[in-house]
């Protein structure tokens, strides 16, 4: 009952305000797509997305369409093609989840850029984004405290949940995985990573030197951290690498009490930065940290190599790898990386719009801002050593999205103050 209100509420929110409904949708309802909406085992996401599109197509925001980067429109395209034909060509089983898949996936980053048009609109994503994340380092603490994630016990007995919530319980580097108040430890880590690059774009380019900001810039990544995936360690190192290196950041306060915890430290934490290194370099090697491991990967994939040349142009239709692959291999696992299902699912077509999407973003980011192709570098590296559940392909663009539209209000407010 309590998800149908909360459900209502926002499709109102949507009808009367378009622009901060669906900006709310993307910045908080997205990110937490375990959320049910009340009607049968459909997400929340899912109901409020196709509710924004019929708003957008009913309202003058539709005219922004024309303006969202062709570079991704076209692949977005492609790939939604790619994954029709192979339903098409597969049977038609799952032919409106793949339709609902296209909506939330591909078409609602699209809606979120037309609302994105002016200053007020984007200042209040930058609030709601900035508000979760706070939600979500503020409940780590306890969680690793306590080692135990109480908030998920909260959300699993009061929301009705349309995928799975969990508090991985293990250790790994000597700490808690956390997962927050999100679904899981790699939904965590891929939304503290790309967090990361938003708000640095806004302490290093619009100049938001409120403390908040500037904390959030080294919390969110350490929150990252936090998760113990080897897979979102790439991640941060793409950060370190692309972000951490501006001049703006090593100038801040927060910055140098950083370098000086780390020297004063380091006799301490060599050993613990050496023992992590190692386990990603040597992933063969399980003795200091359990989880995946290259071997295992390499016997996921001769599981999956037959099920792929049975099609490798198309693919055996989606969740194939699930449904068929998994239930007659228990080895299969959790599938470890995106390309196993990718290419199970939707064969070479699908992966290599995968790869034409992520290159889109990188160009597009490029123009815009050199050190930004990090953010789907970083995505594209998470995802190679990960499922993409609870991570599918619209957080990346959702990202990428608010990444552009803040540098284009950026340039246009330097012409204005240069003009005037």
């Amino acid at each position: 009952m309590l998800n149908l209100l909360i459900t209502l509420l926002l499709l109102l929110f949507i009808a009367r305000n378009p622009k901060k409904g669906i900006v709310f949708t993307a910045m908080v309802i997205q990110p937490l797509t375990y959320i049910g909406s009340g009607i049968g085992t459909i997400s929340m996401y899912y109901i409020l997305s196709a509710f924004s599109l019929i708003i957008v197509f009913l309202s003058p925001i539709k005219k922004n369409l024309s303006t969202y980067p062709k570079s991704l429109f076209l692949t977005s395209f492609l790939m939604a093609l790619s994954f029709l034909l192979t339903t098409i060509f597969n049977d038609w089983y799952h032919v409106e989840i793949v339709m609902a898949n296209l909506l939330t996936q591909l078409i609602f980053p699209i809606l979120y850029w037309c609302v994105l048009d002016d200053t007020i609109t984007i200042k209040y994503s930058i609030k709601c984004l900035s508000t979760i994340s706070w939600v979500a380092i503020v409940v780590v603490i306890p969680e690793l405290l306590l080692s135990h994630n109480y908030i998920t016990d909260i959300i699993n007995k009061i929301f009705i949940t349309t995928d799975f919530v969990i508090d991985s319980e293990g250790m790994r580097y000597g700490i808690k995985r956390t997962n927050s108040i999100f679904s899981y430890f790699s939904t965590f880590g891929v939304f503290c990573c790309l967090s990361s690059f938003i708000v640095w774009v806004l302490v290093t380019k619009l100049k938001y030197e409120k403390k908040k900001y500037v904390y959030l810039m080294f919390l969110l990544p350490f929150c990252a951290f936090t998760t113990g995936s080897r897979a979102i360690f790439l991640a941060l190192f793409c950060i370190l690498l692309g972000l951490f290196t501006s001049k703006r950041i090593i100038k801040t306060n927060v910055f140098k009490l950083f370098i000086v915890t780390c020297i004063v430290l380091s006799p301490y934490v060599v050993d613990y930065l050496f023992t992590i290194v190692d386990s990603i370099i040597n992933s063969s090697d399980t003795s200091s940290v359990e989880g995946s491991n290259s071997d295992l990967r390499m016997m996921q994939w001769n599981i999956c190599l037959p099920y792929f040349s049975q099609s490798p142009i198309w693919g055996n239709g989606r969740l194939f790898i699930w449904e068929y692959v998994a239930y007659n291999n228990p080895m299969l696992l959790g599938a470890e990386s995106l390309w196993f299902s990718l290419l199970v699912d939707y064969g070479l077509m699908g992966a290599l719009t995968y790869i034409l999407m992520i290159a889109a973003c990188c160009i597009v980011l490029y123009k815009y801002n050199s050190r930004l192709i990090w953010m789907p570098i970083g995505y594209f590296l998470i995802l190679s050593l990960s499922p993409d559940s609870g991570i599918e392909y619209n957080q990346l663009l959702t990202f990428v999205v608010l990444s552009i539209r803040i540098l284009q209000s950026y340039e246009r407010s330097v012409v204005r103050d240069a003009v005037h």
